[in-house]
């Protein structure tokens, strides 16, 4: 029984550029924001998460009020050094370059209390932390907590960049860069980061701390810069070899009844389109416009009901049938608005010299493949003229593609809809090879990466959708040979 997912309405407000928002440069759509000359996008979880991993354990692993205290005492401690050696860097590869002084002088605000030392130890559980050594020194123990799990909690809520727990973290690294290296913000900005967050609009106040961090690298800093990225891979490597990967376990589909069709009534209708072929039929010669509407009809039916064996509309090969029986509909809609006798012909002498390029092909081949009888394409090419008499068209049949042939029947919608993510299918691009071979790991300490599955994903169920298509397949039958009032669809 057929089966529809519950598609909820798409809220107005978008987080995200539309189609039309997209720049149009030879055969590319640039994004809105690759359309920004000199922008170096900037990651905060690959590169500035695993350096302020202490602050991070802080804010998660304490109340949260706790962890901005430790924050606002180490700004303090900052703005009331002398000009010469006040200092901007408060991630770990910054506190390790600090002199002996300030590095302790840091290390004993962030350790002040118990607690505090409890949540940091987890660090040791890393060996390639910078200034390790300190730490050990601050913390009063070489010894790691054995359990990943809440430095895993700790990293999971700080793994999206506009989390609460990221923007904590993010305001600390602001603030002290702020004060270290003398940045310029605007006066209206800066009580609103100084009592964060307990002044201004926090709708506003979140997103302009994010934006803010992201640039408040002090100039001339590249060798930190560069172990700043040095440091984030091998922490991520490191906790890729010591944590094992969390499959999300993601192969369930949930389905409401929707609509479909059964076998029964797509017998039905076939029977029915097989009689209205017969009536309609008016000469045994060739009769291009009729084979053609009539043969993508039955074809069209036959892979629906291709569709309906037991789990085929769940996998990679439904979509593939579902781009074939669109790109049917769309050439059938394009004939049918054309309605020119010479491209109703000029298709069927098309498939004719594909089916002699093929049969020649393989007639020279050494190896005959299993999926064709050679001897069925030599008659296909045969069928309508002497294939010595019959061209061959390596190109399009008429001089198009698909996409401007929907365009000119009025039906990109369905090209839209169901051809674009369906070729992806079809042709193994990455996009629907990591939809159904991967699924996302959901230990935080690997990024959220991709590791194979046991079996492929069980997909959306894709009758409702090729009903849909066949109907419409089934209206342009009906458009040119009136009346045909049969539809596959049944509504449950």
């Amino acid at each position: 029984m057929a089966k529809k997912r519950n598609r909820k309405k798409k809220p107005q407000q978008k987080n995200y550029s539309t189609i039309q928002d997209h720049k149009h440069q030879g055969k590319k759509l640039i994004s809105t924001l690759r359309q920004i000359p000199n922008l170096h996008p900037s990651s905060w979880m690959n590169e500035r998460l695993p350096d302020m991993l202490w602050a991070i354990l802080l804010v998660k692993l304490l109340p949260r009020e706790q962890a901005l205290n430790v924050f606002r005492l180490i700004i303090k401690y900052i703005d009331g050094l002398p000009e010469d050696e006040k200092f901007g860097d408060i991630t770990h590869t910054g506190i390790a370059k600090l002199p002996s002084k300030q590095l302790d002088d840091v290390l004993s605000i962030i350790t002040f209390r118990q607690e505090h030392k409890q949540a940091l130890t987890h660090l040791l559980l890393l060996d390639q932390l910078p200034a390790k050594e300190v730490w050990v020194k601050a913390l009063e123990t070489d010894k790691a907590h054995s359990d990943w799990e809440p430095f895993m909690i700790a990293v999971t809520h700080t793994l999206d960049h506009q989390s609460q727990e990221s923007t904590d973290c993010r305001w600390l690294r602001l603030m002290c860069a702020m004060i270290g290296y003398g940045l310029i913000l605007p006066p209206e900005e800066i009580d609103n980061l100084i009592y964060y967050p307990n002044h201004g609009d926090l709708r506003e106040v979140r997103p302009t701390i994010r934006s803010l961090e992201m640039i408040c690298e002090k100039e001339g800093q590249d060798k930190i810069n560069a172990e700043r990225l040095e440091w984030a891979d091998k922490f991520w490597d490191e906790c890729l070899i010591k944590t094992a990967c969390v499959p999300s376990s993601s192969n369930f589909i949930e389905a409401e009844i929707s609509a479909g069709t059964t076998e029964e009534q797509l017998q039905e209708v076939w029977d029915f389109l097989l009689k209205h072929t017969c009536n309609t039929q008016t000469t045994s010669g060739v009769d291009a416009q009729h084979d053609t509407v009539f043969g993508m009809g039955l074809y069209c039916l036959g892979l629906l009901k291709e569709l309906l064996r037991v789990g085929i509309c769940h996998s990679i090969s439904a979509r593939t049938t579902l781009r074939t029986i669109a790109e049917c509909y769309i050439t059938l809609a394009y004939l049918a608005k054309k309605n020119d006798a010479e491209l109703w012909q000029s298709y069927r002498v098309y498939g004719a010299g594909q089916a002699k390029l093929a049969f020649l092909k393989l007639d020279e081949s050494a190896n005959e493949p299993s999926y064709v009888d050679v001897q069925t394409l030599e008659q296909l090419a045969n069928e309508d003229r002497w294939q010595e008499f019959l061209d061959i068209d390596i190109g399009h049949w008429d001089n198009t593609n698909l996409r401007k042939m929907s365009i000119d029947a009025d039906v990109k919608d369905v090209y839209d809809q169901f051809y674009d993510w369906t070729s992806t299918f079809a042709h193994g691009h990455w996009g629907a090879v990591r939809d159904t071979v991967f699924e996302t790991c959901i230990n935080p300490l690997h990024r959220l990466h991709r590791i194979p599955r046991q079996s492929t994903r069980t997909l959306p169920d894709i009758v409702p959708d090729a009903c849909q298509v066949v109907d419409k397949v089934l209206e342009v039958v009906s458009q040119l040979y009136p009346d045909f009032p049969h539809r596959v669809t049944i509504e449950i």
